[in-house]
């Protein structure tokens, strides 16, 4: 069995009640004790909460451990969502950097690093925040519409936690609990991640902080907010003391190996330089002409957005002109900004119309970095998908008459990625509106088209073999 990588994420969230600061001492002693670190994933409201009230002991001990960034006020209206909902893909990356930008700039002062990953605070999704907050560089994402498996997504590595612990554990608790981690652990014959996630708070509170000042939209100013509920102190003795032992068992197993998500980021880390040789191009060509999916050649991670961009790439600068060059380099694309036209084609496209849709198509991706919506030529209109399949079988057929052809057959590709189906994003994305501190009723289509057109830009992390 391969190693397994296990991170423990503490969501450090709550500014309001005073009382939850003393447990993220308890809980980097115990941590420290053990000599394994943990992701602390941080509010900057929760750190200036903390400077407030002279806790610099508390900051202190986090200094140890990883930091890792929670937004700027997590729950205060209007959170991410609420701000991004009606918002274009480069008006909303530009909110998410100007609403962001201070919160992260006051934890790399505090504790003097980067913080190594962005948690999503609760339901509050939307597909610019991944993206911006790696050009802002925070190159992780956690939480979301994401599996446990780390994935690329608008070239930031996103994943979710594969289990909770249950701040209110009672010692009846602990068998449950190890025969979950187990389960998960078995699961990953062949190595992987396992994320653990917890909220402080909950060890002390009988309700979330959030819950009790912001559920269904309220929003009272800070003078009046109040303090959650507070657990009874033996009942918080042993939850500590259950977590304990719990991190105790995990260390016990042979293959496990303790990271932290800046770690994460570097056991699943890209090569410098991602590049496919003209047979693995044709490859990939085969697949792609039938299918709108990532794809992985010979462990190179591609996604459909990337696909395109090589497959326009090689047509327009090498087999247009009768060269071969020995390999191309993948480079990084963005999905869509827009939802595409209704595709019009002519069943049959002929050399000349695919050569100067390649070139359109090129031109429009050097410039904007993004796939097009749509490229227009005379009375056609491509799609996306459709331009994938053509050029898919553009350089299908030069790899097996090494000549362009006279013409193709195109029938058009779904414009969305087949693993949108296949992960139920609509779905994921839906379950992100039951979140309690939205509004009744709250909900997203703008967000929840721009994450499908860029779902283009999903392919899987390869876990580097240390």
């Amino acid at each position: 069995m391969k190693s397994v990588y296990v991170a423990f994420q503490f969501d450090t969230e709550d500014f309001v009640t005073p009382e939850t600061d003393d447990v993220l001492l308890e809980l980097t002693d115990i941590l420290d004790r053990f000599g394994v670190k943990g992701s602390f994933c941080i509010v900057a409201e929760k750190v200036r909460a903390l400077k407030r009230r002279g806790r610099i002991d508390v900051l202190e001990s986090l200094k140890g451990h990883d930091i890792a960034y929670q937004s700027n006020l997590h729950s205060v209206h209007p959170v991410i969502s609420e701000y991004l909902k009606d918002k274009g893909w480069k008006e909303g990356v530009e909110e998410v950097k100007k609403r962001e930008s201070s919160g992260l700039e006051l934890l790399k002062k505090v504790f003097g690093m980067n913080p190594s990953a962005f948690i999503q605070p609760g339901g509050s999704w939307a597909p610019e925040t991944p993206y911006a907050l790696k050009e802002m560089g925070v190159p992780v994402y956690v939480d979301g519409i994401f599996q446990d498996s780390p994935i690329w997504f608008c070239g930031s590595l996103c994943f979710r936690a594969a289990m909770g612990f249950p701040e209110d554990s009672s010692f009846a608790d602990l068998n449950m609990l190890k025969s979950r981690f187990d389960e998960i652990y078995n699961s990953k014959i062949n190595g992987g991640l396992i994320t653990i996630v917890m909220h402080p708070c909950k060890f002390v509170t009988e309700k979330f902080w959030d819950a009790v000042n912001f559920s269904h939209g309220k929003n009272p100013p800070t003078e009046k907010l109040v303090p959650a509920p507070l657990r009874d102190k033996e009942k918080i003795k042993e939850s500590l003391q259950v977590f304990q032992t719990f991190l105790s068992f995990i260390l016990e197993h042979p293959n496990v190996k303790v990271v932290t998500f800046r770690e994460v980021a570097r056991l699943f880390r890209d090569p410098e330089e991602r590049k496919l040789t003209l047979d693995q191009i044709f490859t990939l060509a085969e697949e792609a002409s039938n299918k709108n999916d990532w794809q992985i050649i010979d462990g190179t991670s591609i996604s459909p957005a990337e696909i395109l961009r090589l497959f326009v790439d090689v047509i327009a600068d090498y087999l247009q002109r009768g060269l071969e060059s020995k390999s191309m380099p993948i480079r990084f694309t963005l999905g869509p900004a827009s939802k595409p036209s209704e595709t019009r084609i002519l069943e049959n496209i002929n050399l000349s119309d695919i050569l100067e849709i390649t070139r359109s198509a090129k031109k429009f991706m050097d410039t904007y970095g993004r796939v097009p919506s749509t490229i227009t030529r005379d009375k056609m209109k491509l799609g996306p998908g459709a331009l994938l399949e053509a050029t898919a079988k553009t350089i299908l057929y030069y790899s097996e008459h090494g000549s362009l052809p006279e013409r193709i057959r195109v029938h058009g590709l779904p414009d969305i990625p087949a693993v949108a189906q296949r992960w139920g994003l609509i779905k994921r994305i839906n379950n992100q509106w039951r979140w309690v501190i939205f509004p009744a009723g709250f909900e997203s289509k703008h967000i929840e088209e721009l994450t499908l057109l860029q779902s283009w830009t999903m392919r899987p992390a390869v876990l580097v073999d240390n």
